[in-house]
């Protein structure tokens, strides 16, 4: 991968107090592999008073790389496999799935015919996420991979949910032109999972966004915290100081910005709107588990041709806890 050094310099350093986001740098040859050397351990672990603009900066071009927008110029014809190694698709995110752009024009209903394809786009962007995670890193690699596969439904289901609520959908955008659309004739095989998922989403999560307005960087900020907050999981002692003091780290940020960030909200409204965003990570939850249980019924009897040695790694025999 080569890199223009020129527009590279705003990763290395930025003294700007502009919150005018920073273009993605220019990428002449893209190899298989998430560029983590642009999101390097120099935000890990650091005191959220002083740098909260440059760490949601990060976080901000870590989204856009991941969602492979147009303008980004990543081209790729649409591939997608699940007959990879997961430690061989945590590396190499984009065998699993081509960087289409997640944001699209036209959005198709979900059917068996496109279910592999969704599947494969939505884990390759939130593996390329995690590895720009910079505290990930600093975690033993089998720690760190049970954590990624521990959250991988939490997270896609927090994103989707987020893509539904920007495109102010009534069912579910699972992005790359692939959309579940309630009032349109439905796969039958389909229909149970896609409608549980979509109530949970949309009476008790992306019904919150909306109330609130959730603006992208209280998402992301979200979005680490759940991330770093795995439930009924044991981790050493070692890992889990990692993933505490992340999570405190991650929690106190986004306290912080939404203080920042509405300074108008007396105290009453701004524990309340921290509450309602903390609010939903329970359906998130409860989202997450329908999901991880459909996706292993449908692996097991191999629906949509989504069996294959990922899945099965992901949802049928994932690493033990």
């Amino acid at each position: 991968m080569v890199l223009n050094l020129r527009t590279l310099l705003p990763y290395l350093e930025d003294n700007s107090d502009s919150d005018e986001s920073t273009g993605l740098p220019d990428i002449i040859f893209e190899q298989s592999r998430f560029p983590t050397s642009l999101y390097g351990h120099r935000t890990a672990m650091s005191s959220t008073a002083s740098n909260i603009d440059q760490l949601l900066k990060s976080f901000s071009r870590l989204e856009i790389y991941c969602d492979a927008p147009e303008k980004s110029f990543y081209g790729s014809r649409p591939s997608c496999s699940v007959d990879i190694s997961l430690e061989e698709a945590l590396h190499f995110p984009q065998r699993i799935s081509s960087r289409v752009p997640t944001e699209t024009n036209t959005y198709n209903q979900v059917t068996r015919g496109n279910l592999k394809a969704m599947w494969c786009r939505d884990v390759a962007h939130y593996f390329e996420w995690a590895t720009g995670v910079p505290e990930l890193r600093l975690m033993d690699t089998q720690e760190r991979v049970k954590l990624v596969v521990r959250q991988l439904c939490r997270i896609i289901c927090l994103m989707i949910s987020y893509w539904t609520y920007r495109q102010g959908h009534d069912g579910i955008i699972f992005g790359s032109g692939v959309c579940f659309i309630p009032t349109e004739v439905q796969d039958e095989t389909l229909k149970c999972y896609l409608t549980s998922l979509a109530n949970i989403m949309q009476n008790n999560i992306i019904s919150i966004f909306r109330k609130i307005a959730i603006t992208r960087e209280e998402y992301l900020l979200l979005k680490l915290i759940i991330f770093f907050d795995p439930p009924h999981i044991h981790f050493s002692p070692p890992n889990r100081l990692v993933l505490d003091s992340a999570l405190k780290k991650y929690q106190a940020a986004l306290v912080d910005h939404i203080k920042h960030s509405h300074p108008s909200l007396d105290h009453d409204k701004l524990t309340g709107r921290i509450a309602e965003l903390f609010g939903t990570m329970q359906y998130i939850e409860l989202a997450a588990q329908i999901d991880d249980n459909h996706w292993c019924m449908m692996t097991i009897q191999n629906d949509g041709n989504v069996r294959g040695r990922l899945t099965n790694e992901i949802h049928v025999n994932p690493i033990h806890e």
